[in-house]
């Protein structure tokens, strides 16, 4: 019997830091996709009231380093909000921008520009999202302990 009631309490605490962690993943990918919208359509119809209305078209690959950066600027904001330290902040923000440079870099040098049924930045946006948050998530799983508070944990611990 007790080897029941160890295995349930050794299952049951490697489940919530695993769905804390997994809630932590997707409150981020949202609060960056949401905050990256509200901020492209704030972009690109400022573009267009200024006088550029196919900038996306015109510009792409500073249109997706804007994307890269809108992102980062929502997921910088969240983060702060949530109070996670800066230096996490950095590098969770830096994944946005890391893969819109990579996303240049594909297209100038390889011609690579997804073919996308939505048209237009928000085509761009849709495509860049996944890769945006799968780098996001590799990242977070170098700091395993703190998204999932185990680190909290152990500092409260050991004080």
């Amino acid at each position: 019997m007790a080897q029941t009631t160890t295995f349930t309490t050794r299952r049951t605490g490697s489940i919530r830091p695993i769905g804390r962690f997994v809630g932590e993943f997707f409150g981020m990918c949202a609060a960056m996709c949401v905050g990256g919208i509200v901020l492209g359509v704030a972009f690109f119809q400022g573009t267009a009231l200024l006088g550029y209305p196919n900038f996306f078209e015109q510009n792409r690959e500073i249109s997706i380093l804007v994307l890269g950066i809108n992102w980062a600027l929502a997921m910088g904001i969240y983060m702060a909000v949530r109070g996670h330290p800066w230096r996490h902040n950095l590098e969770m923000s830096s994944t946005a921008v890391a893969v819109a440079l990579i996303v240049i870099a594909g297209n100038v040098w390889f011609g690579f520009a997804p073919a996308t049924r939505v048209p237009g930045w928000f085509g761009q946006f849709i495509f860049q999202c996944g890769p945006t948050c799968v780098l996001m998530g590799a990242d977070m799983l170098f700091r395993y302990k703190h998204y999932t508070g185990s680190a909290d944990q152990h500092a409260h611990h050991l004080a």
